[in-house]
């Protein structure tokens, strides 16, 4: 896929994006939004985001997606919003625009391999349900750091 695939945010220009993703092929059918659960509650509309993009600006707010493939699946020319949305969000983080949310996420995933850190709650949680401890998962930390090199991902 070439220049898109290697995340590097100068690459990530809106023509680059319109152009690898096929986004002048959508036949404004609308399908995407349509079917799309964070449009239905207030969040973004694939659609829009798609004219915005051929427009060269990003109106809509990337971080709002839920990425759950609906809009891919109904589009009638198989746009990968999805992989859209998540180019987008890379470029927006760079840019320092991530959602704190989403940085604590990040934060925690690089210090413990989880999307949330597991404190004392989550022990006490666990141990009220019977389950064991969470590992320590060293081993699964040092093939994350690895993963995590390769890709540059960080967040400081």
């Amino acid at each position: 896929m070439g220049a898109v695939d290697d995340f590097e945010p100068g690459r990530l220009t809106n023509a680059i994006l319109v152009s690898h993703f096929s986004l002048a092929d959508c036949r404004d059918c609308g399908l995407c939004t349509r079917s799309c659960p964070s449009a239905r509650h207030g969040g973004i509309d694939p659609h829009s985001l798609v004219n915005g993009l051929l427009e060269d600006r990003v109106d809509e707010d990337v971080w709002d997606c839920l990425l759950c493939y609906i809009c891919e699946d109904v589009c009638p020319v198989s746009i990968n919003l999805p992989q859209l949305v998540t180019r987008l969000r890379y470029r927006s983080s760079q840019e320092g625009c991530a959602p704190q949310r989403f940085v604590r996420g990040a934060q925690a995933f690089l210090k413990e391999g989880r999307g949330f850190p597991a404190g004392s709650r989550v022990a006490k949680t666990r141990e009220e349900l019977g389950l064991p401890p969470l590992p320590n998962g060293d081993r699964a930390m040092r093939e994350l750091g690895k993963v995590v090199s390769r890709t540059r991902f960080s967040y400081d």
